[in-house]
């Protein structure tokens, strides 16, 4: 098989048949499809089940729960496949996603592959979601990739906008940590600083749907924010360990002050402790996160209106 397709799986009962209808309906069929249901209560298994009975592409895998990083752990162990591609269980692919992203390897076998998707609303596909990258179609080295992304504006960190080369996660022993949420912002910029080549194509390919306890719509914002703020130091402590260039390692940390801003102000209502003020203090090293740190420590309440005056000033 040519991809592995991982989709964990918990109490998605209403939303899974869509994703799995999406998978089985792709135009190109060298793929195997690796359910892992992480211990759901619902009627999910009986769902998955019924697909994996039905078309020998699907495998089911029960397990106890542990999270989302656990299953998606869990699938790259069962997978055998040249790429892996991870796909949500309450989302769903555009049926030719594998085609485009198996013209795309043809051409050239990059490790990693990202690509564009949809964001779903109450049934509508309201914008994309993965607009960010630069240099459409360019192959770069992983180094460059990330560097040249967070200076131009951003990065997109969901794994679900990625076809991966399997044997650089095993490589690299490259998993999820377990527990953790908002797991893909700290997995995914480490996956760029191990790839030897990447590659971005702006087409959509993926279905993200917004729904009603998701982790991004839980009443919970300080341990939303606990834990993305974990993810922020743990990212420092890393990109401090490489053999970069001051500037080069500038650029990433700049990017991470800006990111603990960013997570004081939206989850703690501008709250920000002694140790976060260190941190953007510590990593603020370019005029943007300068800029936007100053504003934070000097008018936290009128941050926003300062920020975009900011923006247009630095055109940032």
């Amino acid at each position: 098989m040519k991809y592995d397709i991982i989709i964990p799986i918990y109490n998605i009962q209403q939303e899974l048949g869509k994703c799995l209808d999406s998978i089985s309906r792709q135009t190109y069929g060298d793929f195997r499809a690796i359910m892992v249901d992480d211990g759901s209560t619902d009627q999910s298994p009986v769902i998955a089940k019924s697909y994996a009975a039905g078309d020998p592409r699907f495998e089911y895998y029960r397990k106890e729960n542990g999270g989302l990083s656990d299953a998606r752990n869990f699938g790259i162990a069962k997978a055998s496949s040249e790429y892996i591609l991870f796909v949500d269980g309450d989302d769903f692919l555009e049926e030719h996603a594998l085609r485009m992203i198996e013209q795309e390897l043809s051409i050239y076998p990059v490790d990693v592959l990202e690509f564009n998707g949809w964001l779903v609303e109450n049934g509508r596909k309201t914008r994309h979601v993965n607009d960010f990258y630069i240099d459409a179609g360019k192959v770069k080295c992983g180094r460059d990739y990330i560097l040249d992304n967070v200076k131009a504006r951003r990065l997109a960190s969901p794994v679900w906008l990625k076809a991966v080369r399997r044997s650089m996660i095993l490589e690299h022993r490259h998993y999820f940590v377990k527990g953790l949420l908002h797991e893909d912002e700290l997995w995914t910029p480490r996956l760029y600083l191990l790839a030897d080549t990447v590659k971005y194509i702006d087409h959509c390919l993926y279905n993200y749907v917004q729904r009603e306890g998701s982790i991004m719509h839980r009443a919970d914002k300080m341990e939303n924010a606990r834990h993305a703020k974990k993810i922020l130091f743990q990212l420092e402590d890393y990109y401090r360990s490489l053999d970069l260039t001051r500037r080069q390692r500038n650029i990433l940390t700049s990017y991470l002050a800006r990111q603990m801003i960013s997570v004081c102000r939206i989850s703690e209502k501008e709250c920000a402790t002694p140790a976060d003020r260190k941190f953007i203090r510590r990593n603020a090293r370019d005029i943007k996160s300068i800029g936007k740190m100053i504003l934070f420590f000097a008018f936290p309440g009128r941050y926003q209106v300062l920020s975009e005056i900011l923006k247009k000033i630095i055109k940032y």
